[in-house]
């Protein structure tokens, strides 16, 4: 009798131990692009970064009239404005980490009536 009620005490303690852990989520990566635009007008583009929870971006490079413009671990939230002509391929890109949160790159261009928008994220929740 004692030997099965230590044997139930432990069974006790190691369901509860078993059930009271969380598993915890790993780091995953993210390579980040949107949508490659051509606009049909000269215009300023905004091109936008930001992150939530620990979402780290190491690079971003967005397009500018002289060619691509590469930034290293960027401060977030981040934005630059340039201006674009209708021979500039609109396009950005980015790389970075997550385990609970998210990235996001975005940009958002108008001039005339005319507007452009691209946009992409990665997240991950621990839950």
């Amino acid at each position: 009798m004692k030997r099965t009620l230590a044997f139930m005490i432990i069974l006790s303690i190691a369901f509860a131990a078993f059930t009271g852990c969380k598993k915890k989520s790993s780091e995953i990566t993210c390579n980040l692009a949107t949508a490659v635009n051509t606009p049909p007008v000269d215009m300023q583009v905004v091109y936008s970064a930001a992150q939530s929870g620990d979402g780290v971006m190491v690079s971003l490079t967005y397009q500018t009239i002289t060619g691509p413009v590469t930034v290293a671990n960027p401060k977030l939230p981040w934005s630059d404005t340039v201006s674009v002509l209708t021979s500039t391929n609109v396009k950005m890109t980015a790389s970075g980490t997550v385990k609970n949160g998210s990235l996001i790159i975005a940009y958002k261009g108008s001039s005339g009536g005319s507007q452009i928008l691209g946009s992409d994220y990665c997240e991950q929740s621990s839950d």
